[in-house]
């Protein structure tokens, strides 16, 4: 059971793809991974599509094509993953709805029109960063530590820091000449970050309260929505190829085990989809449980996705390991989903503590 887009959003989806195929297509994804700069102008030309204004208010220049902001949300995450796009969109999303009703208006606007990007800390399970801490100091806090982010050219940062009281989040300008440090990643088309703080004083009115529940369900849905896209479009290349390769006169598909191996990788998917569709619907009708489904459909891809992206590789054989060859760019982004949008361990964790919560 997959999402079923309406009009408006099919719409939107066939825009953007042909936005995609157009402005940033596979030989550009690749010239991004070796280095070359993103396209400046492709941000703002995403946000005219509609691509960070979902859960912006109309009166700040946002809007839903279909009403349903997660919903188009995660079925954009899906083409992006399926076309392997860079960020800002998953984080620069996340962070507009959780300050939906906080932020300064001039920022959700700046979000919306492109005019600004947002990250989120990733590559550890407190969300995702367990590297930094915040100490109170009168009615400000203090931040050391290091937080990792995948958009280096954000102009927002919103930053999880443990403290004495636990958890807190705040939102802080990027923009500070603080410590940098590019990161070396599994999945190269990511521009991994490691931010050093050495006790920055961030004021008060930067905390973000109550917020830290929703940052980790939406951000998580988002990257299980991407890493579907890029399985599913794995999938369909490697089903392709096993039709047109062909060996001892016969397509490869035509062997068993192979048939076999492609009915489980198929299941997979399949299956990767209707998961997504449950944890959308949760998360769209802000059910109590929605957390807990998004974590079950973190957990189901990252025990299987990889798995079966290396079964695709099995198919295509000796091609597959080509650096030329696409498969592996999706392979790594499956992998590099599964571990910088929270760990299996981390999300089993809230599993069990969703249903501890109903026993005590």
């Amino acid at each position: 059971m997959d999402l079923e887009p309406t009009d408006d959003q099919a719409l939107l989806l066939d825009t953007s793809a042909r936005f995609v195929d157009d402005r940033l297509p596979i030989e550009g994804v690749r010239a991004f991974a070796d280095g070359v700069p993103l396209d400046p102008g492709y941000v703002s030309a995403a946000a005219e599509l509609g691509w960070f204004a979902m859960f912006v208010d109309e009166e700040l220049g946002g809007g839903s094509v279909s009403g349903v902001p997660v919903e188009d949300a995660v079925l954009l995450a899906q083409l992006r993953g399926a076309r392997l796009q860079p960020e800002p969109f998953a984080a620069t999303n996340t962070v507009a709805a959780v300050l939906a009703d906080t932020a300064d208006p001039a920022i959700l606007g700046d979000l919306a029109a492109g005019k600004a990007t947002a990250t989120l800390a990733v590559a550890g399970d407190a969300l995702w960063d367990d590297g930094l801490t915040a100490a109170r100091s009168g009615p400000d806090l203090l931040l050391t530590g290091t937080a990792v982010v995948d958009d280096p050219s954000a102009a927002w940062g919103l930053l999880t820091a443990g403290s004495h009281d636990g958890p807190v989040q705040v939102l802080m300008p990027l923009d500070a000449p603080l410590p940098r440090t590019a990161l070396a990643c599994l999945d190269v088309t990511r521009r991994l970050t490691a931010l050093r703080f050495d006790g920055v004083r961030v004021p008060a009115d930067a905390l973000v309260p109550d917020a830290l529940e929703r940052t980790r369900t939406l951000a998580t849905l988002l990257s299980v929505a991407d890493s579907v896209g890029a399985l599913d479009r794995l999938f369909g290349m490697t089903r392709q190829y096993a039709l047109d390769r062909i060996a001892f006169g016969r397509p490869i598909g035509s062997f068993q085990a192979l048939k076999h191996l492609l009915a489980d990788v198929s299941l997979v998917v399949e299956s990767a989809k209707a998961v997504l569709a449950a944890a959308t619907r949760a998360v769209s009708a802000d059910a109590p449980y929605a957390g807990e489904v998004v974590s079950i459909a973190a957990v189901h891809l990252g025990e299987r996705a990889a798995r079966a992206g290396q079964d695709c590789l099995q198919v295509h054989g000796g091609i597959g390991f080509a650096w030329e060859h696409d498969l592996h760019l999706y392979l790594r982004r499956i992998t590099a989903n599964a571990a910088l949008s929270g760990t299996v361990d981390f999300h089993r964790d809230r599993i069990v503590a969703a249903h501890s919560e109903e026993l005590t």
